[in-house]
């Protein structure tokens, strides 16, 4: 009867061996689309990050343009306004 016991543990044990296998083996694929879904999501992001890093530049080039003509124009304002003043006096002196 000890024998027959022995011989038991085997086969009871076979099923728990085979569905902890089972649940390991099940973690390793959740796991290894985990880390598939993460690198994925990875690449999503760094291309967001080039393309937020293109636009900066652009509009850093854009604002350097546009601030470019500024003094000239700036100036340009002002002399005229001498102009106008020396005018403005000159005509008043006379």
């Amino acid at each position: 009867m000890a024998a027959n016991q022995r011989q038991d543990r085997p086969t009871r044990s076979a099923p728990r061996n085979i569905e902890s296998a089972q649940h390991f083996a099940d973690a390793s694929v959740a796991g290894s689309q985990q880390l598939r879904w993460r690198q994925e999501q990875e690449r999503e992001w760094e291309g967001h990050l080039r393309s937020l890093q293109q636009c900066i530049g652009e509009l850093l080039v854009k604002n350097r343009e546009l601030r470019t003509p500024l003094p000239s124009t700036t100036n340009h304002r002002f002399r005229e306004s001498d102009n106008e003043y020396d005018s403005n006096v000159a005509r008043n002196r006379s």
